[in-house]
């Protein structure tokens, strides 16, 4: 594990990348989501968790270029978790960390190899997922980071929530602000609103350092065969990512169906809300663990 000397972030401008501009859209929707989703306020210790690839890396960037045209002031530490695969994303970090100046920790691990091993009986990307969230969690607090800022945008959201619906049979996702422990730690995700194409070109307007990923699963999954679907529809309608993203948080539950199963996750509070607005002269009733229409009500 290696510690850099700490210092604050925003005090450091001697930058040896070249300038560059900001577009307004890029300001406006990173500033929207931080006081949209009271991301980031005043005087906040944040860890950056910086894998090696565009996404977290211009996270880090642009947090650190934001501080120069705002009042508030917070500082930042780059933790990179390496997953044990090699390929030399913990030393092109390193150096980066070192000529811009950021505070930082590397942290090596063996999770990616344990994840693929036959000890491993789960899904591996889950079980690394799990073993670096934890890693996470105890180094932001030995840094006294109250906040972890991961580097998904509105795609990673939108297909997060895709494959949720279509293989998990729930309508859930990942948001933007997720507190933890009662509110000690909080995970923010301050790129919520830029498309994953902005995210990569400005990584190459910049020239960062982005690693390709050595784990043997980046390019398998559900996730790929999602985001092709997805790429597909965006492609045949501009204002489908858009309709997608807004009905996450936009859901009409007088046209839904009450759930099935009210002791299945999140059905509860779900089933409450229907029966409300379904009103006493509902012909809802329940009937074991199922909720059914009641006896001469007409067939569905």
């Amino acid at each position: 594990m290696e510690m850099a000397q700490p210092g604050s972030i925003h005090q450091n401008q001697g930058s040896s990348a070249p300038p560059v501009v900001l577009g307004r859209e890029t300001r406006h929707l990173l500033g929207k989501a931080i006081h949209h989703y009271r991301l980031i306020e005043d005087g906040d210790r944040i860890a950056v968790a910086v894998s090696g690839g565009k996404d977290s890396l211009l996270l880090l960037w642009l947090l650190r270029e934001r501080l120069k045209w705002i009042p508030a002031r917070y500082t930042l530490v780059a933790v990179h978790v390496d997953p044990g695969f090699g390929g030399g994303a913990s030393e092109a970090l390193r150096d980066f960390f070192h000529r811009e100046g950021f505070e930082h920790r590397i942290i090596q691990t063996d999770h990616g190899p344990r994840a693929h091993s036959e000890e491993n009986r789960e899904n591996p990307c889950f079980l690394c997922s799990r073993l670096r969230r934890r890693v996470l969690f105890e180094t932001a607090r030995e840094m006294g980071c109250g906040k972890i800022a991961l580097g998904h945008h509105q795609d990673d959201l939108i297909e997060t929530f895709m494959i949720n619906m279509l293989y998990g049979g729930q309508m859930a996702g990942i948001v933007p602000r997720q507190p933890f422990f009662g509110g000690k730690l909080i995970v923010i995700r301050p790129l919520a609103l830029l498309a994953g194409r902005k995210v990569e070109q400005l990584a190459r307007r910049l020239d960062l350092p982005v690693t390709a990923s050595a784990c043997p699963s980046a390019s398998t999954g559900k996730r790929i065969e999602v985001r092709r679907t997805l790429e597909a529809l965006y492609a045949s309608n501009a204002k489908v990512r858009g309709n997608i993203f807004h009905a996450m948080s936009s859901v009409n539950l007088e046209y839904l169906p009450p759930p099935l199963h009210p002791s299945g996750r999140g059905a509860g509070s779900l089933l409450d809300l229907w029966l409300r607005q379904a009103g006493p002269g509902s012909d809802v009733s329940f009937r074991g663990s199922e909720i059914s229409p009641q006896s001469g009500s007409p067939p569905p």
